[in-house]
């Protein structure tokens, strides 16, 4: 796949006596993201097809997005017509910025894409574009993608529902990363029961299990052996109130 550039603010020439070079675009396909087999969406709320995940590995606002579609003369209708795009924080929880139809790639070496488009994503660390439908080709993909972006400084407090003080349950991972197991360690001023839930980095579950506690405190040791190495969310939600932590697994 073809590195994206997150564009902070504004993109400009420097040098008033000469002119920004044009964005021009490869005609090989070689050099796009391409995807010929349908698989599970991140966001279940989404058909499985075609689509492509971004961790920006921080939070940003995007205002905007620049989309080069398939370039390649012979396989232009490989380019995607319309795409979904939905964001999100923490992978789990996704939000929509709507449907966006894109134009067909020219198939010319002097292919600079389409116009930025406005989009409105508030605050983002995972953006998810999924492809609705393409030009009539057997794959669908894009040449290049780029946002218009800013990053969000993020300030905690214990207001935060992830806060285990502010839900008055306070969880223990250890060892966390792990390899074969890890432990989990409870402890609650209330008496009800911890509905957990751990999944992927695709939203999919791979462990739950309600747990009851014993004076306010219980503990659980998860072997993880047959676990894909990566990043896991865990999810606990006691009465009205949900703790996430994040699990690695090496």
């Amino acid at each position: 796949m073809k590195q994206f550039l997150l564009f902070i603010n504004v993109v400009f020439c420097v040098n008033l006596n000469a002119q920004c070079y044009p964005d021009r675009h490869s005609t090989n396909w070689f050099d796009a993201w391409i995807s010929c087999q349908e698989k599970e969406n991140p966001n279940p709320a989404n058909k499985a097809g075609h689509w492509i995940l971004f961790d920006l590995k921080n939070q940003y606002e995007i205002d905007k997005i620049k989309f080069w579609n398939i370039n390649d003369p012979d396989r232009l209708n490989w380019g995607m017509k319309d795409v979904l795009i939905d964001y999100s924080i923490d992978s789990i929880l996704w939000a929509n910025a709507g449907t966006f139809s894109l134009q067909q790639g020219e198939g010319s070496n002097r292919y600079e894409g389409m116009d930025w488009t406005d989009v409105v994503i508030p605050k983002a660390r995972y953006v998810l574009i999924s492809g609705l439908s393409n030009y009539g080709g057997s794959c669908s993909g894009f040449a290049e993608i780029r946002f218009s972006a800013e990053k969000i400084n993020i300030v905690t407090d214990n207001t935060d529902v992830n806060n285990p003080i502010a839900n008055g349950l306070d969880i223990k991972i250890e060892p966390n990363p792990f390899s074969i197991a890890t432990r989990l360690e409870f402890n609650s001023k209330s008496s009800e029961p911890i509905d957990l839930q751990i999944a992927d980095w695709f939203g999919r579950v791979i462990y739950s299990e309600t747990i009851s506690l014993n004076k306010g405190y219980q503990s659980v040791r998860i072997s993880t052996q047959k676990w894909l190495a990566g990043s896991y969310i865990l999810s606990c939600k006691q009465g009205t109130e949900i703790t996430r932590k994040q699990l690695i697994k090496i």
